[in-house]
Order: structure tokens, then sequence, then C-alpha cells
């Protein structure tokens, strides 16, 4: 009787584990979803001009030396679809994509805290990497056209997440795993009786 005790109280503690994992790992992909994933900047004739790229939005700066500075900002629609913008209309799919993904990234990783279903612990590692794979995508055609380009926060913070994501899914494959051998221990200490 002792023995279920432990072996309830461990699944217990390890899906709390799971849960406090995969609630960090989203935490962190929020924080990558608001920090921007990549920066170009330029050096113009009197001042410089910086660039902040997110999947939904963008930032960019005019510092001049004596005319001040200034900004703009564009979301959503006007940032994916605008005319205007050299570099974003040949990555506007990979920009809409991204910021797809980033979604389904957060709703998966919800949904896995909330239930214990076996297909949804592998989904936010999947969407996850997707991200990754699309901010790698982005920024390598935007460093074609900008001279001094890099990535921020925003995409770093991904790697600590799919991580986390990754740690959460193995820890629940190995509490099922742990669920099916309990049927069979307990099987073999039952005394036939006659």
């Amino acid at each position: 009787m002792v023995n279920l005790k432990n072996m309830s109280t461990r699944f217990l503690v390890t899906n709390t584990v799971r849960r406090v994992i995969t609630a960090l790992g989203c935490l962190l992909f929020v924080f990558s979803f608001i920090h921007p994933f990549y920066c170009v900047g330029l050096t113009v004739p009197g001042g410089r001009t910086s660039t902040y790229y997110w999947s939904y939005e963008y930032e960019y700066h005019v510092v001049a030396d004596l005319r001040g500075s200034s900004s703009i900002y564009q979301s959503f629609s006007g940032y994916w679809f605008n005319p205007n913008l050299t570099i974003v209309p040949t990555i506007n799919w990979a920009l809409i994509l991204l910021f797809t993904v980033q979604i389904l990234t957060l709703m998966f990783g919800v949904a896995f805290i909330v239930s214990n279903g076996r297909a949804l612990s592998f989904e936010p590692i999947m969407s996850s990497t997707a991200a990754l794979v699309l901010m790698t995508y982005t920024a390598q055609v935007m460093s074609r056209n900008f001279y001094s380009n890099q990535y921020q926060l925003g995409y770093y913070l991904v790697y600590p997440s799919l991580a986390m994501f990754i740690c959460a899914f193995l820890l629940n494959e190995v509490t099922r795993k742990m669920q099916a051998t309990k049927p069979a221990k307990e099987n073999k200490n039952i005394i036939p009786q006659f």
C-alpha cells in the first residue's frame, strides 16, 4: 500500500513539475514575442537609422545629428503589406506565418499545462522550432540588403523556451512510461486465492 501511495505522489509531483516547466517555457516565449527578434541599421549622411523587427510590427528610428530624431511604427497589415517597405513584400508570408506560429506555440503550451495530452506535449516543441526557423530565414533575407544587422533578445529567448518545452515533453514521456509499468507491477504482487 505504501508503494502505491509513493507512486501516486511521484505522478503528482512529476505532473506539477511538468506544468511549471511548461509555464516557464510559455513565459519565456511571451517575452520573445514582445521583444524584437532582429535589428538592422544603416549609417546615412548626417545620422543613422535603425529598424527593429517583430513578427507583427517594426519600429524605424532616424537619429540625425542636427535635425533631431523621428520614429515610424507599423503594425499587422500595415506592416506586412506596406508597399513602401522594400524588404517586407519579399518576406511578408514568412512574417505572417511567424506571427501565426508564435500564437499557436503559446496556445499549445497553455493547453499542455491544462491537459495531459500526449499530442499536445509535442506541439510546443514543433511550433517553437518553426518560429526559430522562420526568424532565421527572415534575418537571412534582411541581411542581404543592410549593412549592419543583428539578432535581438526576442530571437535568443526562444532557445531556453524550446529547451523547457523539450524537458516538459521528456518528463511527460517518463510519467507515461511509469504509468504503463505500474499495472504490470501491481499484477505481479497479486497472490491468487483459491
